[in-house]
This record gives structure tokens, sequence and C-alpha cells, in this order.
């Protein structure tokens, strides 16, 4: 095999990718494939996942003093956690991330001071909610056909929260004057157990 027999194979090989229309269509995939990767991962370790979280809560999700420490072994900067019915709780986790920078860096202590500072159970997430399932029940799969994804009203409302803490961290380090550039800026990430 030559090397234009081989470049022809591996185009070949290679997956199609489709263009995506517009921001809204180019969400609604990234929330289909999330959706989907998150029903694939539940079935790989949620049993652990929930077992931790009945181990370190009994039932419900105790954090180490201030420190908010996770299930997972590290210290979110504010945590979210919704008591079930059947005795489980559905937790999240959140932690402002840098690069680029140092963890004293006044835009790094701000970001923290931000997330730990919002009231996660006082937060009315109703609106955000009403726009997530609308956005979950349009969404289409990577073929361009209808996938709407299934999320429970746990699972929307940690969505929510997720969602409006980021709105509210990028707001307050806007108000604050920072500016992020490329290997000078913070994101936000989470992880929870699956509410679904």
């Amino acid at each position: 095999m030559n090397n234009l027999d081989l470049d022809a194979r591996l185009r070949a090989a290679a997956p199609h990718l489709a263009h995506v229309d517009g921001l809204a269509a180019h969400r609604a995939r990234m929330l289909a494939e999330a959706g989907a990767r998150r029903s694939r991962r539940w079935r790989v370790w949620g049993g652990s996942a929930m077992a931790s979280v009945v181990l370190i809560g009994g039932g419900s999700v105790a954090m180490a003093g201030g420190g908010n420490e996770t299930p997972w072994g590290w210290v979110a900067d504010n945590v979210f956690s919704i008591e079930r019915s059947d005795g489980s709780a559905c937790f999240q986790g959140m932690r402002v991330q840098w690069d680029g920078l140092a963890e004293d860096d006044p835009m790094v202590v701000d970001a923290k001071a931000i997330v730990a500072g919002i009231d996660l159970p006082a937060l009315d997430t109703s609106a955000k909610e009403a726009e997530l399932a609308a956005e979950y029940a349009a969404a289409r799969g990577l073929d361009g056909e209808p996938s709407p994804i299934d999320a429970s009203a746990d699972q929307l409302r940690q969505d929510a929260v997720f969602q409006i803490v980021s709105d509210e961290l990028w707001a307050g380090l806007a108000e604050r004057g920072y500016e992020m550039r490329p290997g000078r800026e913070v994101s936000l990430s989470g992880q929870g157990t699956d509410c679904r």
C-alpha cells in the first residue's frame, strides 16, 4: 500500500461531519450527545457513585466542614444536593478551575468567591428549567432526526443550577473588569450523580 492508498482509505473511514446551522442547533446536538454519554456512563459507574454518596452521607451527602469534599475526592467551591423520595440524593459539586494563573491570582480568588457565595438551594430555577425542557424536547441527533433528551425533574433542576451558576460567574467577573484570554482564564467545572 502506498501513501495515496492509505490517505484515501483514511478519508473514507473518517466520520462525516454535518454542518451545524446555528448556535441553537449546535447546542442541541451537544446536549443530545451529553445525554447519551451520561446514560452509558451511568451503567458503568453509576452504582459505585451512588454507593459513595450513601457511604458518605448515609442517604444524604455530608460535606466535610466548610471544605465541601465530594464523593470523588476533590473539594468543591459550592455543592448542590436534592433529597429524593427513595432516600438517595442527586448531588452536584462545582469548582473553579484556572489555566495560566496562580491559585492566589485575584481573578481566581474572585471567581471562587462568586461561586461559593451563591445560595444554591434558594435559586429560582423555574425559568431556566422550562428553557432546558424545551431545548431537550427539541434536541436532534447527529443525523438531524429528532432525538429528545429524557430528563427527570431533578435532572432538569440540577442542569439549571449549573447553568445559572455559570451565568452568574461570568457576569460577576465581567463586573469586576476581568478579561480572559487563552492561557489566562478560569472555567467552571461540575460533577454530579445521575438524577434520572
